[in-house]
């Protein structure tokens, strides 16, 4: 290489470096603000996976296709996932046929909140688990995470969200309902296997006024037992025994003022408590926990002692999500613009955009309205926010090197 070649070589590389550096000092105050800003709660979606059911499973789903996805919210406390799981109609792309359930919670115990179904809504007695899933969604903002299980039913449209809170250790959830039809009854179905897989078991539910030994059934006073606690004497956090360990235990706690009327047997296997809510109510609430390492003792009284804060702080919760209803659509689609500029060979994500564009600013008006169709238009700007910011990574990438 000679030295005029040398020079211009030198030249150009030193321009690239300059300007790659330019780019990392541009982005550096960003990267520090995202530093200073509140604690966040972290999000993974598994996004929806699917695969031929096998042996093992119930009988009535082998060998039809499963539906399942799993939202993980993780608060640097406790980390919850969400499971959506169902197999696949062949006859009927809009039903499910749901196995053991269709929303479960397989961490932080599987056992505990059953991991493949442990909340079951049923309206007039029918559960809107047999209709497929519209969306499943999370998102994180301001010091808090949601996952949205979004249901279109012939009798309503049913919002099942549940929130978890930076450094929190448990999950408020919300039962939402737009009727379209008449509904005479409400009921949640809740399953556990307190502590393990275990039939070698000594299973107890405490109640704030007692304790509900295995083999027994409860009716329980709805103005004074408004929080459960699951839990197993022998299989404590810690117990090593000859098949299963113990995990600890899990509790719900709920609005007395939403329920008519709440029971349950004790089981030596699985629990399930059945809660009939008022059908003239449509806005369901409730809090779960699931204790996993922690003891029994420790769990009851922990419990115990927080559970009337809990229970004001439920009723007042604000489950709406800011992050959807103030997505800023002007300045967002300003940005997208400008680094669509920068890649003008892109023809097909500025068109993406355009059509994303349109359709959230007839989705964010609804939502701000208040009117009937709120939850669905919720669940189509989750849905098209979360394709908005996916895209843009590799868009801002080639941008840039565009520039280079």
């Amino acid at each position: 290489m000679d030295e005029l070649a040398y020079q211009r070589w030198w030249q150009l590389h030193t321009e690239m470096l300059c300007r790659i550096l330019a780019s990392c000092f541009a982005i550096l105050p960003h990267t520090l603000a995202i530093a200073q800003e509140p604690p966040r709660v972290l999000v993974t979606d598994s996004g929806v996976e699917t695969a031929t059911i096998g042996p093992g499973a119930p009988a009535h789903t082998i060998g039809l296709k499963r539906h399942e996805q799993t939202i993980v919210l993780d608060t640097a406390v406790q980390s919850f996932a969400l499971r959506y799981v169902v197999a696949r109609d062949p006859n009927n792309p809009q039903a499910a046929i749901p196995g053991e359930g269709y929303i479960g919670m397989p961490k932080p115990e599987g056992a505990n909140w059953y991991a493949s179904g442990f909340f079951d809504l049923r309206i007039n007695g029918e559960s809107v688990g047999k209709t497929l899933i519209h969306s499943l969604t999370g998102r994180s903002s301001e010091g808090r995470a949601t996952a949205d299980f979004v249901f279109d039913t012939s009798q309503a449209v049913v919002r099942v969200r549940f929130v978890a809170k930076a450094g929190g250790d448990c999950l408020f959830a919300q039962a939402l309902l737009e009727p379209k039809a008449a509904i005479d009854s409400v009921r949640i179905a809740l399953r556990c296997y307190p502590s393990a897989f275990v039939s070698d078991a000594d299973r107890h539910v405490l109640t704030s006024t007692r304790d509900f030994a295995q083999g027994e059934r409860a009716e329980l006073d709805v103005a004074t037992q408004w929080w459960t606690l699951y839990y197993d004497s022998i299989y404590d956090a810690g117990y090593i025994g000859p098949t299963r360990s113990g995990a600890g235990p899990c509790a719900a706690l709920w609005l007395p003022g939403q329920t008519e009327n709440a029971r349950f047997s004790v089981a030596s296997y699985g629990i399930e408590t059945v809660l009939d809510l008022k059908p003239t109510l449509r806005d369901f609430r409730f809090v779960f926990f699931d204790y996993a390492g922690k003891k029994n003792e420790a769990a009851k009284s922990d419990l115990r002692g927080r559970a009337p804060a809990l229970l004001e702080e439920l009723a007042t919760f604000t489950f709406t999500d800011p992050s959807l209803a103030n997505w800023p659509l002007p300045r967002k689609l300003a940005e997208i613009r400008q680094v669509l500029a920068s890649v003008p060979q892109d023809k097909d994500s500025a068109a993406q955009y355009e059509v994303w564009s349109r359709k959230l600013a007839a989705q964010l008006e609804l939502m701000r309205s208040g009117a009937a169709g709120t939850i669905m238009a919720e669940a189509e700007t989750a849905e098209i926010i979360g394709q908005w910011q996916s895209r843009l990574p590799a868009l801002k990438l080639q941008a840039l090197l565009n520039e280079i």
